[in-house]
């Protein structure tokens, strides 16, 4: 990544706003101002993988042309590429998905047709290996994986390999998700039902609806000199649902719950907060019901778009509405197989079906996928080994999880 936007940047910034004059004269007669792409202030837009639209604003005050300057087949500017000064162009760019594996750029030049040497600016389009989520750009499509233990997780997506249906199912949980995204209002709004068990009491809610916004979110410790990044910060309810738990078939008592999901820092003596790169947490909270999930990175690796990172250790937290409190610390080892070549992150298959998140199975907060597969998970009261095998293009074709007990489950994946 670093070999292809630092090179940019620097020949990029002398196009932002290109005024030119005679020396003799003592006012600018021609001017090409540059509105967007632009980020930060800078000439440029960043994309990830799946992302396949931008856009293209400017102004000459005379006949311009666009160059194009190293870009290939994958971007289009849906425009003439030569027109007349004294005018506001605006244009729609598209780009093909990023399947490469590898980071790109499309450079492009607006002259000035009959001064090219007094009036010119330059823009870029820099689109990553990896989709919004963090799954490579050609990652496998999962549709439906199952468990030697009966469960079967079921997927749907659209065009642009975003996941539309998501629906859970083992003996005592069942859990489904409809994803519809707003690509103007850059959200995505999920409704969701759960019917789960616990100790005796089955809890069923059959409708509830969550909103995320995607925008540009500055990471707690992770500093990038001209830009934030693009994610989803959070996800939660607009109004709460009713939840109604049962046991032996009697319905024993009904409540209402709303549910938040969201990214949370440690801070270094309760004041300071804790890098990402570092540390990190998320908290899923549903009605008395949360888990905290604590993901330790300690510096080894980068958050950063395409960046690797393989976390030491991650903790599970788990409050339950009796009270109860659950807490595990797991020591990680990895693998050579990429998570990243499937569209799920199919580490949170470790623990079971049940016990599998699906915001996060689904890598919508992208910041808690490994880019590798757990090999070992070792804890104070369970342990897992893992193993895998891949297809041609890297997607895990089975995964096999082994507990402390002897207990193996094996997960076959369809594509």
């Amino acid at each position: 990544m670093k070999r292809i936007i630092r090179p940019l940047l620097m020949g990029c910034l002398v196009g932002l706003f290109v005024t030119a004059c005679d020396k003799a004269e003592p006012y600018t007669q021609y001017s090409i101002s540059l509105l967007k792409p632009a980020t930060s202030n800078l000439p440029m837009s960043f994309l990830y993988a799946n992302q396949t639209s931008d856009s293209l604003v400017f102004y000459s005050s005379e006949a311009w042309e666009i160059e194009n300057m190293n870009s290939g087949s994958w971007v289009t500017i849906n425009g003439e590429k030569s027109g007349k000064g004294m005018a506001i162009i605006r244009y729609g760019v598209t780009f093909q998905p990023n399947t490469t594996r590898e980071a790109r750029a499309a450079v492009f030049r607006i002259i000035a047709s009959e001064h090219k040497d007094k009036a010119y600016t330059s823009f870029s389009y820099q689109q990553y290996a990896t989709r919004v989520d963090g799954s490579w750009g050609n990652a496998a499509l999962v549709k439906k994986i199952s468990g030697s233990d009966g469960s079967v997780i079921s997927l749907s997506y659209d065009n642009f390999s975003r996941p539309l249906t998501l629906s859970m199912k083992t003996a005592d949980t069942e859990r489904s998700l409809t994803l519809t995204w707003d690509d103007l209002k850059n959200t995505v709004n999920i409704e969701n039902s759960d019917r789960f068990v616990y100790k005796d009491t089955t809890f069923t809610m059959n409708r509830q609806l969550l909103t995320g916004q995607y925008g540009q979110y500055t990471i707690s410790g992770v500093k990038n000199s001209f830009y934030d990044h693009y994610f989803l910060n959070s996800m939660a309810t607009t109004e709460k649902a009713a939840v109604n738990r049962t046991v032996g078939g009697d319905n024993v008592r009904s409540s209402m719950a709303d549910r938040k999901i969201e990214y949370r820092p440690f801070y270094m003596n309760d004041v300071y907060p804790v890098s990402f790169e570092n540390a990190l947490k998320v908290l899923d909270q549903f009605g008395e019901f949360y888990t905290q999930y604590g993901i330790f990175y300690n510096g080894k690796g980068s958050l950063q778009p395409d960046g690797e990172h393989l976390a030491d250790s991650m903790a599970v937290y788990r409050h339950f509405s009796d009270g109860v409190n659950r807490y595990e610390t797991y020591q990680l080892t990895f693998g050579k197989a990429d998570n990243r070549a499937t569209s799920v992150d199919v580490n949170q298959l470790i623990e079971g079906v049940s016990q599998c998140n699906p915001y996060l199975l689904l890598s919508m907060m992208k910041f808690a996928r490994f880019t590798n597969v757990v090999e070992t998970a070792k804890g104070r009261f369970n342990s897992y080994v893992v193993k895998t095998t891949q297809n041609s293009n890297g997607a895990v074709q089975t995964m096999t999880v082994s507990d402390k007990s002897g207990q193996t489950i094996t997960y076959t994946f369809e594509y």
